[in-house]
């Protein structure tokens, strides 16, 4: 009866406990955080913490995370702080939760942006002090979920938290539009060679895109004028499937449709000199941006080359010249006494697989030559 008790007093306590750390996370409350560490976290030599802080305490996206973990997500770098060193929380732990999302820590502060965290954050990842140890014990309460009507913190930037493919964290940013994430690791490793995933000049193994790429896709002339300028990224390659900056550009001025592609459009012609002739055709039948059609036509034409988005939308257009297959009146018939689902071939083209017999049984055997398991027939 006596460990019945204790063990409801535990779990009341942990639900506590984690409703509280929770809500002081949120608020970003550093004080709070540390009264709520102090009082049921720390061992002392007469009791046993009554709370993990290691343990979930909040679901991001359906997945279960732990305090390190949220005020990770959330971007809030004291609290973090705190919770590391007075909670001693582990970064490995905390990695294993991310681990579940298809992420890692560095993906998550990278993909929402936060620079502050970044910094504090950037030694303990290149010390790979945050990679998931197999000292971590696996009977660790992992899973521990508030009720269905507790709130999370769930908002338009978790939906990036979907898994997704392997990519490099500065791909990450790049993909977000977050300069100031770029910016700070460009900076960062100005005198040190950085490594791969830190390098604006990687190209993706399965894409083939790298910084300058990508950048096109976000349609942010920003972003794109610091690679070019600062970073000196290469706008003048082609990824895995032989697209180049400007096919990019026009791809995802079609998928975003948002003006500000037009000034990137022109930026990458003007002033990065991204060869906008080749296969333009491709390029003039993906477009939709009126302003940007007829900016590529005048520049094609300036080129000697005479060509509109029309003519090629005439061009390519699949219903062009499609002419409807007629069907011979006799079929017609037939298909037209079938009623529901009730359909038998061999009842409905009776006679035409009776004549079609007759005239297989009227071939001579000497005009069948068998080869291997092929039967050929010898014209006449």
């Amino acid at each position: 009866m006596g460990s019945c008790c204790s063990s409801k007093h535990y779990t009341n306590i942990e639900k506590y406990v984690s409703a509280k750390m929770t809500e002081a996370i949120e608020k970003n409350s550093v004080d709070k955080i540390r009264e709520l560490i102090i009082k049921y976290t720390l061992a002392t030599i007469n009791k046993e913490p009554l709370f993990n802080i290691n343990q979930a305490i909040v679901k991001i996206y359906s997945h279960d995370m732990n305090a390190l973990g949220y005020a990770l997500f959330l971007g809030y770098t004291e609290s973090f702080a705190v919770i590391l060193e007075l909670g001693k929380a582990k970064l490995s732990i905390m990695s294993k939760f991310y681990a579940n999302l298809s992420k890692r820590p560095i993906d998550i502060i990278c993909e929402l942006g936060h620079k502050q965290l970044l910094e504090f954050y950037m030694p303990f990842y290149l010390g790979k002090n945050d990679e998931i140890e197999e000292s971590d014990s696996d009977s660790l309460s992992l899973s521990f979920s508030r009720s269905k009507n507790t709130k999370s913190h769930i908002n338009e930037k978790s939906k990036s938290l979907m898994p997704m493919s392997i990519m490099s964290p500065l791909h990450r940013a790049t993909e977000k539009g977050r300069l100031n994430i770029i910016q700070f690791i460009w900076e960062y490793f100005q005198n040190r060679t950085p490594p791969k995933e830190f390098n604006v000049h990687h190209q993706d193994e399965y894409t083939g895109d790298n910084c300058a790429l990508i950048s096109c896709k976000t349609g942010s002339l920003e972003l794109m004028r610091f690679l070019f300028e600062s970073c000196k990224a290469d706008f003048h390659i082609f990824n895995k499937r032989k697209e180049n900056a400007i096919q990019l550009l026009a791809v995802w001025s079609k998928k975003k449709k948002q003006k500000r592609f037009k000034e990137c459009f022109v930026y990458a012609i003007e002033n990065i000199g991204v060869d906008y002739t080749y296969e333009f055709e491709e390029t003039l039948l993906v477009l939709e941006d009126k302003s940007i059609v007829a900016y590529l036509e005048e520049k094609l034409k300036f080129d000697g080359i005479s060509i509109s988005k029309s003519r090629i939308d005439e061009k390519y257009s699949i219903s062009k010249n499609r002419v409807p297959v007629s069907m011979d009146p006799a079929l017609e018939i037939k298909l037209s006494r079938i009623r529901g689902t009730r359909f038998n071939f061999q009842e409905l083209f009776k006679e035409e697989l009776e004549n079609s017999q007759q005239e297989l049984s009227s071939i001579r055997e000497q005009e069948v030559q068998s080869f291997s398991n092929l039967t050929i027939m010898e014209g006449k």
